[in-house]
């Protein structure tokens, strides 16, 4: 047994950030300055987008896609039913309705079929969340868009280092996709504690996100106070939106350039993890990990198991017991198992369209996404991160197929 909890993730922070960070404080720049827009014009060229604009979150940049695009009361927005709840609630923000999609049983990404079932004629837009760094089935989804005449917002937020026939997930991935999201939250591939980016396909689209990201005000303080160029020229600015507070700032940024510059090492590194726990899990009776198209380059953000049918008999009787349509017993028991075997283990995600703000204001049930409600209920995450060792992976392995036969 370890000592110590091995930890679902662990930020791979060092010397050179604090060397960062401490250049920014003395700087004096601490909100967005010159390492913002330095760090927006790398991370664009990084992942092939014409623009960039920092944020305070992924979740800003998927409100502010909306925002920008016009979207509004009267108005849908088809989303996964399997993702975290921010790629959802930002719809709700904006007076929209969330229409939930089904998601594909082998990469958890969002199933083109279902979406073309879902179209109407209220429908504006698509979000297409990369889950878990695996690229969707972008073809299929810019073929449906391209033929309603809608846009496509791409929630990267796992997916920094994704491709797809070889081009980075985003805005790259074809001009059908108006909108990219990335995360730099303190658990992602690329961290900047809190941040993230928005990428877009216009410069248009740029320049009022910018306007509506930062109250709606003309002109940024870099540009106010240090002028347009940096030549210390003044500028006036006036409030043309009413606009939102979502910039990145420079200390954020600081962190950004570094963790950009580490990006491929700790990619090779997660993807050795990946396939170890690969060859560790087929020989475990009872799970399955998620697939990968040949196609594509995941970005191995998380890495999950699945139960099988036989270890989840009679979860739903189960969790109706509970009163808690969100629970798995058997699954749950397991994340508990592992956790007093000093491995964190979380679940990603819960099935939107059963949790309580969806089913009593939108009416939604897992039965209407049964896919989605279904991986849900036997989904298991487990530790990775750049800093693990192979034998962490094999110690996970060993507590996996130990709590897999533990009998309460």
């Amino acid at each position: 047994m370890r000592d110590e909890m091995l930890k679902l993730h662990q930020a791979d922070m060092g010397a050179a950030e604090e060397q960062a960070l401490v250049e920014a404080l003395r700087s004096g720049w601490l909100t967005r300055g010159p390492r913002t827009q330095r760090f927006e014009q790398e991370f664009a060229r990084r992942v092939g987008a014409p623009f960039a604009l920092g944020t305070n979150s992924c979740t800003a940049a998927l409100h502010l896609s909306l925002a920008t695009a016009g979207i509004g009361p009267g108005d849908e927005v088809i989303v996964p039913a399997l993702t975290f709840a921010a790629s959802a609630n930002v719809v709700v923000h904006c007076g929209a309705t969330p229409v939930f999609a089904d998601v594909l049983p082998d990469t958890h990404t969002i199933d083109p079929e279902h979406v073309a079932r879902l179209i109407s004629p209220r429908t504006r837009a698509l979000i297409v969340v990369h889950f878990a760094g695996i690229p969707a089935r972008m073809e299929a989804l810019h073929r449906l868009a391209n033929q309603h005449g809608l846009f496509v917002i791409e929630d990267c937020a796992h997916a920094v280092e994704a491709e797809h026939h070889g081009h980075p997930v985003g805005v790259a991935s074809g001009p059908a996709t108006r909108f990219a999201a990335y995360s730099f939250y303190s658990t992602k591939n690329l961290i900047t504690g809190e941040g993230g980016m928005l990428t877009c396909r216009s410069e248009d689209d740029r320049s009022r996100a910018a306007v509506l990201g930062l109250h709606g005000m003309s002109a940024d303080a870099w540009q106010r106070y240090a002028g347009a160029g940096g030549d210390g020229g003044f500028r006036l600015y006036d409030i043309i939106a009413a606009g939102y507070k979502y910039n990145m700032y420079d200390l954020q940024a600081a962190l950004g350039l570094v963790q950009l510059s580490k990006l491929d090492e700790n990619w090779e590194r997660r993807r050795r993890l990946v396939q170890r726990y690969d060859e560790l899990v087929a020989g475990i009776d009872g799970v399955t990990p998620l697939s990968y198209p040949a196609d594509v380059k995941p970005a191995h953000h998380l890495y999950l198991v699945r139960l099988s049918d036989a270890l989840l008999k009679g979860s739903a009787e189960q969790a109706a017991d509970t009163d808690n349509p969100l629970a798995s017993p058997p699954r749950d028991q397991v994340i508990h198992r592992l956790r007093a075997r000093q491995v964190e283990a979380y679940v990603h995600y819960v099935c939107l369209t059963e949790t309580e703000l969806y089913r009593q204001q939108y009416g939604t049930a897992g039965t209407r996404t049964p896919v989605a409600a279904d991986l849900s209920r036997r989904s298991i995450t487990l530790p990775l991160f750049p800093s693990m060792t192979l034998e962490d992976v094999d110690y996970t392995a060993a507590m996996l197929a130990e709590s897999l036969t533990e009998s309460d």
